[in-house]
């Protein structure tokens, strides 16, 4: 049986919420959370909630930050044996500011860490790697390594861009990745196209499709999500939801799809799947989502109303 290799960041999430209107240059009164995140850590926790066999690949620090995620990572039931530890680098930091709707309105992170990825490193877990594998990677990784796993691997590679500051990272290995997810955001930086309604995601989709990606998801939030696989396109929405931390959403969506498609799922039945995830995590704050199970996530697909458009 494969399994999924997860190779990423995993960050120390400060997460600050206003309770009113925020206002620039000044202190909002709110509430402040602390938990452990990162793009690439976040979807490998996701695919261990949908039963998956996960390794996680990352670059933790020796200081009390480290320790405690390396050890949280552990607890989840993920497998940290091909990851690193240094003190050459303080532990990832990822500081994000919610307005009083529970949106992201500007966020830092400090991911110097993962500089000490090496292809020494990378070489270890590959070679281990299956084809009934899946590797997915986050744009967090530099270009140097990105490039040496997308020649490397001998299986199916997933692929998040991050932000759109990081997406460029993977323009030039879009022809290696069989799935890609980036929202509209991410999807402009690369393509050059605005995702603003159906006819522009489909132009969106095609780009990717010309690159060589074999299944595309772009998330468009409120406004749910687009596929592009297999010869066909189409567009999931929900009801509106009440939105408790939109953070993680994405890497909800990207680890239920490849979770799916690991099982043997269709692409047309894992977004759906990834849809109803991503509902389900974004609705709930972050200590609340370790107890995602998937009958609740089927039940609330039935919940959100989850509707499907053939393009």
């Amino acid at each position: 049986m494969g399994r999924i290799i997860v190779i990423g960041g995993a960050n120390i999430d400060i997460c600050g919420t206003s309770l009113n209107a925020l206002r620039d240059y000044d202190s909002n009164p709110g509430t402040i959370s602390i938990s452990f995140g990162g793009v690439g850590r976040n979807i490998a926790e996701n695919c261990v909630l949908f039963g998956q066999q996960t390794d996680f690949v990352t670059v933790f620090s020796s200081d009390n930050y480290g320790r405690l995620l390396k050890q949280d990572c552990e607890n989840l039931g993920m497998n940290c044996s091909f990851s690193a530890i240094t003190d050459e680098y303080p532990s990832s930091m990822y500081l994000a500011l919610l307005d009083h709707n529970h949106d992201m309105k500007v966020a830092m992170s400090d991911m110097r860490i993962l500089r000490a990825f090496t292809t020494e490193m990378l070489d270890r877990v590959l070679k281990t790697a299956g084809s009934d594998d899946i590797i997915i990677i986050d744009a967090n990784l530099d270009m140097e390594c990105i490039r040496y796993i997308t020649e490397n691997a001998p299986c199916r590679i997933a692929a998040d861009p991050v932000s759109a500051a990081k997406a460029q990272r993977l323009a030039d290995v879009l022809g290696h990745i069989d799935i890609f997810k980036p929202n509209r955001y991410e999807a402009r930086q690369m393509s050059g196209i605005t995702v603003s309604d159906i006819p522009s995601g489909i132009k969106a989709l095609e780009w990717y499709l010309d690159k060589g990606v074999r299944e595309v998801l772009i998330s468009l939030a409120e406004d749910g999500i687009l596929l592009a696989a297999e010869g066909k396109m189409y567009h999931f929405s929900h009801k509106r939801i009440d939105v408790q931390n939109a953070t993680g959403g994405g890497d909800a969506l990207l680890g239920a799809y490849v979770s799916e498609r690991r099982n043997g799922r269709t692409p047309r039945q894992a977004a759906r799947f990834a849809a109803a995830a991503a509902v389900t995590v974004i609705e709930r704050q972050s200590d609340e989502r370790r107890t995602i199970s998937r009958a609740m996530i089927e039940e609330n697909e039935k919940r959100a109303e989850l509707k499907e458009q053939l393009l």
